[in-house]
């Protein structure tokens, strides 16, 4: 079983800084004159190549996944529309009178259900914690429109509901081209309708539910908290069975729950020996040395000690390729489907971190994490 983890001492983050949504790196790009050539870049008119992973097809493959959180969730784009609504009401097949509410005064009942729902939904991890204001954008940002908006979550909201969602492994080995982004897209769309729907479950129940994506709040630090996995180099959610390879969607509640507790499998003692993903990032936007608390640019959420990944070179990359990259997740040594060897090779990484480096040579020697072969894409 994975140890458990003193959040503020592994990632020092009683220093965490407040974070203006405005400087996160796929908002910036449309309001900082500097970096304005990037966005037409990677959010202006697309023209297929005649390259595998670039034609039409996968343009379509990728534009279609997306469809869902771009029509009807949004939560890359602004917040409280559609699925994400703050307040919508319940549409189901039968009426219920108003003013019901589950009173089973009984948190861990109600931890249970909960769980039991997110899994229904699309949830692959489920983990509750309370809601720390420390991770709350000190103003949300407007992508469109770009116009900055306060952000106010009332005291009732107690606690919060994080789920991973996953992507597709062997779609992810055609990172960084559009036939991979076709999974990213889905994994975004899957947020919308797993945190949609959770939301809607939660006020059935009589309660107050607040679905977000990536807006309102950075989600990776209430995912630790809540038990879901460690941070990994990449600056990515690394969870103990799908690595990197999840989507995070979350939901504040007023619904009384149990919380989880952070947990440690050895990833931050595995990402300290192994440099894969800066090594293979094509924007060399990873960070190759120690842990920090200084932030690379104003688009880090700058304090807390970890690695900061760079996400002017990241974006950089992903405008000249025009389309998301994902290389970080392809090459990540726990992005490994279920079994036997792999479970084993899991445990052995917690329980005996002198055999990281080894087992960070031999993730390159059985050739895991190499792009799959673009031509043959649409045969399998």
């Amino acid at each position: 079983m994975p140890r458990p983890m003193n959040f503020e001492s592994l990632y020092r983050a009683k220093d965490a800084q407040l974070f203006h949504q405005k400087n996160e790196m796929f908002k910036r790009v449309r309001w900082d004159p500097d970096l304005r050539d990037l966005a037409r870049g990677f959010y202006g008119l697309i023209h297929p190549k005649d390259k595998a992973g670039y034609r039409l097809e996968d343009i379509a493959l990728r534009n279609a996944g997306w469809h869902l959180e771009m029509g009807y969730g949004r939560g890359v784009i602004t917040s409280n529309f559609g699925l994400f609504s703050w307040e919508d009401k319940v549409v189901g097949l039968n009426e219920m009178p108003e003013d019901l509410e589950l009173n089973s005064g009984d948190p861990e009942y109600n931890t249970r259900i909960v769980k039991k729902a997110a899994t229904l939904y699309g949830g692959v991890g489920v983990g509750i914690c309370r809601l720390d204001r420390r991770w709350i954008y000190t103003k949300g940002y407007e992508l469109l429109k770009r116009n900055e908006y306060d952000i106010h979550i009332p005291d009732e909201y107690q606690y919060v509901i994080n789920i991973a969602v996953p992507m597709d492994y062997d779609y992810y080995k055609y990172a960084p081209t559009f036939s991979c982004g076709g999974s990213t897209g889905l994994g975004y769309s899957k947020m919308a309708f797993t945190g949609g729907l959770m939301a809607q479950f939660i006020r059935q129940l009589g309660y107050k539910a607040i679905p977000t994506g990536n807006d309102t709040a950075m989600s990776i630090p209430y995912a630790i908290q809540s038990g879901l996995g460690e941070l990994g180099r990449n600056g990515i959610l690394i969870t103990p069975r799908y690595g990197p390879r999840v989507r995070l969607c979350k939901i504040f509640t007023d619904f009384p729950m149990v919380c989880d507790e952070p947990m440690r499998f050895g990833v931050t003692e595995f990402c300290e020996t192994c440099s894969k993903c800066a090594k293979y990032c094509p924007g060399n936007a990873i960070t190759v040395g120690e842990r920090t608390t200084e932030p690379r640019n104003q688009s880090n959420a700058g304090g807390s000690l970890k690695w900061y990944v760079d996400g002017e070179k990241c974006f950089e990359f992903w405008a000249k390729n025009g389309c998301e990259c994902g290389n970080c997740i392809r090459v990540c040594a726990f992005n490994k489907p279920d079994g036997l060897l792999h479970d084993f090779s899991r445990w052995v990484i917690e329980k005996f971190p002198e055999l990281d480096p080894w087992f960070a040579k031999a993730d390159d020697l059985f050739g895991y994490g190499k792009q799959a072969d673009l031509e043959k894409f649409w045969e399998r």
